[in-house]
């Protein structure tokens, strides 16, 4: 289970792959039907053609019937390339999400989860509602957590000499008996 850093880690780790996934491409209805259209009459095309090969009078039974088999097969056609289509942003998607949605991710969102139900346990227990706390403590985890950051996380300073203190140097002495020794220390 992750705490603390590994969560906050997991959440952050992963800021471009939201942005994929929030920015999907897809096949609009308008499109679609462009697609149907003109595959139909390039479809279409060929069967007029036929129909005027075979000589068969124009408007007859005969020849509707043919124009007919070319729609059937244009729109099969075009149902199985926008089936394509489909899969292909479908696996593009999976894809996306499965770069984001990863098992640390989702072992995050649980620790989030859990500590969430505890905190509203604990002010049920306490009488409270923890949507309404909210905005009381949430700025005061904020504050807490700058002021960690701040003390911890930034590098430490060395201390100054003393020399830049004003101190002078300690006097040198021989034994332990010299430097406690206050008659030679007010000399």
């Amino acid at each position: 289970m992750y705490f603390g850093k590994g969560v906050f880690h997991i959440l952050d780790s992963k800021t471009n792959k939201w942005d994929e996934v929030s920015q999907q491409d897809f096949i609009t209805a308008g499109i679609m039907i462009k697609i149907l259209v003109t595959m139909t009459l390039l479809i279409q095309i060929p069967f007029v053609y036929m129909a005027h090969t075979w000589e068969l009078e124009t408007f007859t039974f005969m020849w509707w019937m043919l124009q007919f088999f070319g729609f059937v097969m244009a729109t099969n056609l075009g149902a199985v390339v926008l089936a394509i289509i489909a899969q292909d942003s479908a696996t593009k998607i999976g894809e996306k999400q499965s770069q984001a949605f990863t098992a640390e991710f989702m072992q995050g969102i649980d620790t989030l989860t859990k500590i969430l139900t505890v905190f509203n346990n604990t002010a049920q227990k306490e009488g409270e509602s923890l949507d309404s706390q909210i905005e009381e403590f949430a700025p005061q985890f904020y504050l807490l957590g700058l002021q960690y950051l701040r003390t911890h996380a930034l590098p430490s300073e060395e201390p100054p000499s003393l020399d830049a203190l004003g101190v002078s140097p300690p006097v040198s002495y021989n034994s332990d008996e010299e430097l406690f020794d206050a008659k030679i220390l007010n000399t």
